[in-house]
């Protein structure tokens, strides 16, 4: 993940005390990286309007990578951008985001069945030493951090399940999914709860009891589909000037960090 991070806002501006970037080989890219973070961290407000020129002046780049990173951003389906407008942090509909949550439970619980099969003993010390890593960032009240624990744990699995197919299909939602995440984890409770459930994935993953596993990862895929629609963080319908714009992301983005 970028090490910039940046303080939520909600008129665009992405903060102060960035560094200078330089090369400009690899601006784009690395102004890329800079505003993913910012928005699957929920640092950027979804619904916030965001200028090229002013995270240009801030980032101290030209405006032509700034453009370049949000028609990134665009395609991997994190902004939208409304003609005359310019480009907002995407906001996710109720039904948006039952979908996607569906599409990642039927992904998960086939990525876990073929983890069980293959999952070796150097893996799970991981994942068990990477339950440490959760169980501190609750402690210390940190939730960026238990964030990126939580992206990790669920990347582990299909890592270990190895599968090229599931890992691509999984690539087209996992900034979306992300974003969402980092308001479900906010959610009084919602962690300590899914960190109690990860830990009985693994204990299910050692002994390969596939059919507890998969009823376990969808269960708590689909609580955590609950929690964000009972927070009312999904708009009921797209809002004023977004209306009439496609979300759906163009293009696979497998990763920014």
């Amino acid at each position: 993940m970028p090490s910039e991070t940046m303080p939520r806002t909600g008129d665009g501006v992405i903060g102060e005390g960035l560094r200078p970037l330089t090369d400009s080989l690899q601006l784009g890219g690395r102004v890329y990286k800079v505003l993913a973070n910012s928005i699957v961290s929920g640092k950027l407000a979804s619904g916030s309007p965001l200028r090229p020129d002013m995270g240009a002046r801030q980032l101290e780049v030209s405006t032509t990578p700034g453009r370049e990173a949000m028609h990134r951003l665009e395609s991997d389906g994190l902004l939208i951008k409304v003609p005359y407008q310019g480009w907002y942090v995407r906001e996710f509909t109720e039904n948006e985001i039952k979908e996607l949550y569906e599409f990642r439970a039927s992904l998960e619980k086939f990525g876990i069945r073929v983890a069980c099969a293959r999952i070796t003993p150097n893996e799970l010390k991981w994942m068990r030493k990477h339950q440490l890593v959760g169980k501190a960032a609750l402690k210390s009240k940190d939730m960026d951090e238990y964030r990126l624990y939580n992206r990790d744990f669920h990347q582990a699995i299909l890592r270990i399940a190895g599968n090229s197919y599931l890992t691509s299909a999984m690539a087209q939602v996992a900034l979306q999914s992300e974003m969402l995440s980092a308001k479900t984890i906010k959610i009084s409770g919602r962690s300590l709860k899914a960190l109690e459930e990860h830990a009985k994935l693994i204990d299910l993953m050692e002994g390969r009891r596939f059919s507890e596993a998969e009823k376990l990862i969808e269960t708590h895929i689909m609580s955590a589909l609950q929690a964000i629609l009972s927070s009312g963080v999904a708009v009921s319908q797209a809002r004023g000037h977004r209306g009439d714009e496609s979300s759906a992301p163009r293009k696979i983005q497998t990763s920014y960090a």
